[in-house]
């Protein structure tokens, strides 16, 4: 099921042509979609897009959504001094891309620091950031 009203970023993650792996590109759409609104993790991560992606892919997706979710709040904390501007309100795209980094840079030891800062990069690019 196709929801019209989500955000034209997801269109923009789904075609882009930046080097981002599926299972993070998969997170990403998930996590705007629930931030806009549009759908629950649960439901979103059994969706036909998420079930075709390789098993380690599913996994690896199935970590970031729920973990950037679990530790959402700690993740904006320990962001936001960073910020340049920290009173400044940021895209959902540019939050969640930065949640997804810091919760891979800070969870999971498994992930290259340059896999999890290059990809988040690209994310936000790809969402017209």
């Amino acid at each position: 099921m196709v929801n019209k009203n989500i955000p034209q970023a997801k269109k923009s993650v789904e075609t882009a042509s930046y080097a981002v792996s599926a299972s993070r590109r998969e997170a990403f759409r998930i996590l705007l979609e629930v931030e806009s609104g549009h759908g629950h993790a649960d439901d979103l991560l059994r969706a036909p897009r998420v079930s075709a992606l390789a098993q380690a892919d599913r996994n690896l997706a199935t970590t970031l959504v729920l973990g950037a979710l679990r530790w959402q709040i700690r993740l904006d904390a320990l962001i936001h001094p960073l910020l340049t501007r920290p009173n400044a309100r940021l895209d959902p795209e540019i939050r969640i891309a930065l949640r997804l980094g810091a919760f891979q840079l800070l969870y999971l030891d498994r992930i290259p620091a340059h896999a999890a800062i290059g990809e988040s990069v690209a994310l936000a690019k790809i969402a017209g950031h």
